[in-house]
C-alpha cells in the first residue's frame, strides 16, 4: 500500500495512528530495500568500466551508460532515477504528483474500502488502472531513463 493511502486510512479513522505509522515505516523500508536491490543488480554496469567500454566523450572514468546530459553521472541508463522535465517547475511537479496521488487514493477508497462498493474482486483491477492512468498522465513531465 502507498503511504498516502495509509495516511488516508488514518485520517478517516479506519486505522489507528500507531498502526498507520508502523505501516508507513514498513512501506518506506520496503522502498529503500527495493532501491538497494536495483542498485545491487546494476552496480556492475558502473563500477567495472574497463578500457573497452564506451566512455563519456571527455574521456573521464565514467561509462557512457552512466553519463548524464549535464556532464555528471548517475545510475546506469537512468534506472530508478525519476526527474522533473526541464521546463516544469518544482511547484508544478508537486501539483502533478498530488493529482496522481489523489487519483490513487480516491480509487482505493471507493473501489476497495467503501461499504457500498460493488467492485469486490475487481478492485485490484481498478486500482491498477488508476496507477497506470496517473503514470501515463505524468510521463511527459517526469521523464525516466533516457
Amino acid at each position: 500500500m502507498n503511504p498516502a493511502v495509509t495516511f488516508s486510512f488514518v485520517w478517516l479513522r479506519d486505522m489507528d495512528l500507531k498502526t498507520g505509522l508502523l505501516y508507513m515505516l514498513a512501506q518506506f523500508a520496503g522502498a529503500w530495500f527495493g532501491a538497494l536491490v536495483l542498485w545491487g543488480c546494476t552496480a556492475s554496469l558502473v563500477f567495472y568500466c574497463d578500457l573497452n567500454d564506451a566512455r563519456y566523450p571527455d574521456n573521464s572514468n565514467v561509462c557512457e551508460t552512466s553519463a548524464t546530459g549535464d556532464g555528471g553521472y548517475g545510475p546506469p541508463y537512468g534506472l530508478g532515477a525519476n526527474q522533473v522535465a526541464p521546463k516544469v517547475t518544482n511547484g508544478c511537479a508537486f501539483l502533478i504528483e498530488g493529482v496522481g496521488t489523489f487519483v490513487l487514493v480516491i480509487t482505493v477508497l471507493h473501489a476497495a474500502v467503501h461499504k457500498k462498493s460493488t467492485a469486490s474482486n475487481a478492485a485490484p483491477i481498478a486500482i491498477g488502472w488508476a496507477v497506470l492512468i496517473a503514470h501515463l498522465g505524468k510521463l511527459r513531465n517526469f521523464p525516466t531513463g533516457r
